[in-house]
């Protein structure tokens, strides 16, 4: 979309409220369909045998939350027929190389992000996944195919296909990578609940910092696919070393 055209449209309020209603509507959409698959999952779970308070029953819930998240990202791409927001092909070798420079680069922001809060001396919080870790470490391997086949794939459909793309096309990416990061972030506060607020606020800084690389990767590769494997990747790299730090294969 050409800048004379987004500026003119920006003249009107109904653009605005259309942009943000929209991205709004989807993130609110996603919440409340992983609530209800959860809700109804859960109780099939349980009645299949898996033991309540289980790491089997923890690993299922999540899969379950970000199951609902794609159906929500479908049921608004089909209903709303803004097939035109997501991007998803094949990956090219320009997407190749935009994986790698996008990986090296969520990797290395992370790390950045970690040694400068360690020279401040600044705490991050301990997440729902970090304590859980801690009595049943076996709930990190199930993680894996989770974040692979579903974390990564749905949360960027929901925050980078759809709710940045429909900011994009109204505002350009300046404003939408970083709103799409803010709302990416969100839902992340939920896994914090009962910390510190002073450790979850910079916990909450560098998870916004990655979806921001999230979104430049999108926008530079303008293929879904590439951003959701580096996601998956960058997750279960996490969760592996997780767990062999936990269980003693690698010196803590």
């Amino acid at each position: 979309m050409g800048s004379d055209v987004r500026s003119s449209s920006l003249d009107d309020p109904r653009t605005h409220i259309h942009a943000v209603g929209s991205a709004i509507l989807v993130f609110l959409l996603a919440l409340l369909s992983a609530t209800i698959t959860v809700s109804i999952g859960s109780s099939v779970i349980s009645s299949v045998g898996v033991q309540k308070g289980s790491a089997l029953s923890w690993a299922s819930g999540d899969a379950l939350q970000f199951v609902g998240f794609g159906i929500a990202g479908v049921a608004y791409t089909v209903v709303s027929k803004r097939t035109d927001l997501v991007s998803i092909r094949l990956p090219t070798r320009t997407d190749i190389r935009w994986f790698i420079i996008g990986l090296i680069g969520l990797i290395g922001s992370y790390a950045a992000a970690t040694a400068i809060f360690g020279l401040l001396g600044i705490s991050g919080a301990e997440s729902v996944i970090i304590r859980r870790e801690q009595s049943q470490p076996v709930y990190l391997l199930y993680l894996i195919p989770v974040t692979i086949l579903l974390v990564g794939p749905t949360e960027e459909l929901i925050c980078r296909g759809l709710i940045q793309g429909v900011l994009d096309t109204t505002y350009g990416p300046k404003i939408a990578i970083p709103i799409a990061s803010v709302i990416f972030m969100l839902p992340h506060f939920f896994s914090y609940i009962g910390e510190y607020l002073m450790a979850v606020v910079p916990t909450l800084s560098v998870v916004l910092l990655l979806g921001g690389v999230l979104g430049l990767v999108y926008e530079k590769s303008e293929n879904l696919v590439v951003p959701a494997a580096i996601h998956g990747l960058f997750n279960t790299v996490q969760f592996a070393v997780a767990y062999a730090t936990v269980t003693g294969l690698i010196g803590a």
